[in-house]
């Protein structure tokens, strides 16, 4: 029991981490910005979206949709 209770803990926090990455690069996206280029701007977004579907698999086990 209470490893599995460790196991949901740093599941839930390193998902947390993931998605704290992701409102990082999501926060950088910034309208013709002169620092960031346009390419990169759109990469850092899709990277974005990317880490919030891992954070969501990890927090889930890995696991599929439950019927």
């Amino acid at each position: 029991m209470l490893h599995e209770m460790k196991d949901w803990i740093r599941r839930h926090v390193e998902a947390w981490l993931v998605l704290l990455a992701a409102k990082i690069l999501i926060g950088r996206n910034v309208h013709r910005s002169k620092v960031v280029s346009r390419k990169d701007n759109n990469d850092m977004w899709y990277m974005a979206e990317s880490l919030e579907q891992i954070a969501k698999r990890m927090r889930n086990k890995y696991e599929g949709p439950k019927a």
